[in-house]
């Protein structure tokens, strides 16, 4: 019924558009034929048509546009209610709507709600469509092409698959380092996937790397430091690559307690650390958020909080906020620590080169 009564509205349209131009060109030119004027009629009415279908597409496209970021909009909300299924159904929605420019983020998303329902098969489903599509379209070391290479590889360990994983993380740490550089966050989130799925890890190596690069107190270079010598179950978990026994247990120990001691800022820190590595950055940033709320703004357990949410950002490219992040994040270390402390001068250090012009 649409179709038939849209098909007549444009002959309709096609009829008196032509009709009217005919006439108009009829009544100011003398001698022309019907002919000529018929073709004149034809043209007008063909070009009023492609301008007609050329306004219901942008239409249409402007319709798709706003459901795609509504669906969006109700996938978060939900996803931060811990209504993870109908993240899922709604993300999955708006990517068969076509994504638009939001189809990495709703990827991201998507595959983070099956992490979070345990459908690790499925977050690998996602992610190696999002890594496909980056590579068909902007090519394999495209910064998009690396972030989703990182994404599958952390789907993969999540389900178990540690060989197809410990392969895609080196592939994707040769591509980082040559492109990116040691202090970038997939640099980083890639050498740690090696370091994990290394049959003997040298997390103190990590560790030492990380302390130069952006300070001891960096949540990168503690967790590095105490994968080498885990003290508890879940950093044991994280070292040796069982992420998903990983988050379980970071979660229990995050969750909101009964006098005791979970539900703390460092307990938060910690769960962050797993979803980030498992490429939850929503829930990572979540966790991060909640640990600063809970802490005093000079408070360590802060500012690893901070530090960890400027990672956050930086692997969502946002530079700008990050950068805004970083920059008071280096004062609140100056006024902590002092001017000329090592996490101070590494606060710094990474944002001369976060600032540094390409």
């Amino acid at each position: 019924m649409g179709r038939g009564r849209d098909g007549i509205l444009t002959i309709l349209l096609v009829l008196l558009v032509g009709g009217t131009i005919a006439c108009l060109v009829a009544a100011l030119v003398d001698g022309l034929g019907p002919w000529v004027l018929a073709v004149v009629a034809l043209l007008a009415a063909g070009v009023a048509r492609l301008k007609w279908r050329e306004v219901r597409a942008r239409r249409a496209e402007r319709r798709t546009g706003d459901a795609v970021h509504d669906l969006y909009t109700d996938a978060l909300d939900r996803a931060g209610r811990g209504d993870h299924a109908g993240a899922a159904t709604r993300l999955a929605g708006a990517l068969r709507r076509g994504g638009g420019d939001l189809t990495t983020e709703l990827q991201q998303c998507l595959a983070a709600a099956h992490l979070a329902l345990g459908e690790t098969g499925r977050a690998v489903a996602v992610w190696r469509e999002a890594y496909e599509l980056n590579r068909r379209e902007q090519g394999d070391d495209a910064p998009p092409t690396i972030a989703a290479a990182n994404g599958l590889a952390a789907a993969l360990l999540t389900h178990g698959d540690r060989a197809a994983a410990a392969a895609r993380y080196r592939d994707t740490l040769d591509r980082c380092r040559r492109l990116l550089g040691d202090a970038d966050p997939e640099t980083v989130a890639a050498l740690n996937g090696v370091t994990r799925t290394d049959p003997t890890p040298r997390h103190d190596e990590v560790a030492a790397l990380y302390e130069d690069l952006f300070g001891p107190f960096h949540p990168d270079a503690r967790i590095a430091r105490r994968q080498s010598a885990p003290q508890d179950p879940a950093t044991a978990r994280l070292a040796t690559g069982d992420l998903r026994a990983a988050r379980a247990l970071s979660e229990q120990a995050a969750a909101p307690g009964d006098g005791n001691a979970t539900g703390t800022p460092a307990a938060l820190n910690d769960l962050a650390m797993v979803l980030r590595e498992q490429r939850d950055l929503m829930g990572a940033y979540r966790a991060y958020e909640r640990a600063t709320e809970l802490s005093d703004p000079l408070d360590p357990h802060h500012l690893t909080a901070l530090a960890g949410l400027t990672r956050i950002m930086l692997l969502q490219g946002d530079e700008t906020n990050a950068t805004a992040a970083l920059t008071d994040l280096a004062e609140a270390y100056a006024t902590r620590y002092g001017p000329h402390h090592p996490e101070t001068t590494a606060a710094r250090r990474n944002l001369a080169r976060l600032t540094r012009p390409a």
